[in-house]
């Protein structure tokens, strides 16, 4: 009763709320799990983010990035490059709660991806940095511009 009650509040058949259940739990919550990671409100996380100096943001980031962010693409994917960068930030995006993930073509023909969030200033910073950071994890120097909310990058 309860998942057709849910069905009917994201007006989707029980059949679609099923599926997105199953992909849920198969591309984000086994692996949450299995990386120790836990669950926060987004609130909080925005709190904290506007309590810290943007030097002590950026710095948790660059080592998000460079400890779990790195480890976690590798125990996922089975290595660190460009196509999987991009695949765990859209995991992290649809799955994690962090804002919606965009991704287009430019009139160059560069894809660019756009990482909307509601986290403030300072989650631009994080967010800024950890995509940097990454990135820097695979010597590859993608144009990151963050706004103040989100981040662009162009590939």
């Amino acid at each position: 009763m309860a998942l057709e009650e849910d069905a009917r509040h994201h007006n989707v058949s029980l059949n679609t709320l099923v599926d997105q259940l199953f992909d849920a739990h198969a591309n984000y919550e086994r692996f949450i799990e299995k990386m120790g990671m836990m669950r926060m409100a987004k609130l909080t996380f925005r709190r904290i983010l506007d309590n810290t100096p943007p030097e002590g943001v950026a710095t948790a980031a660059k080592l998000h990035a460079r400890d779990q962010g790195k480890v976690a693409a590798i125990s996922k994917y089975g290595e660190l490059n460009v196509t999987n960068i991009l695949d765990g930030l859209t995991v992290m995006f649809t799955y994690g709660g962090w804002g919606e993930f965009h991704e287009t073509r430019s009139s160059h023909g560069k894809r660019v991806i756009t990482l909307m969030h509601d986290l403030g200033p300072n989650g631009s910073t994080y967010l800024y940095n950890f995509v940097k950071t990454i990135f820097e994890e695979i010597a590859f120097e993608p144009k990151i511009s963050p706004t103040d909310q989100g981040v662009v990058i162009e590939i």
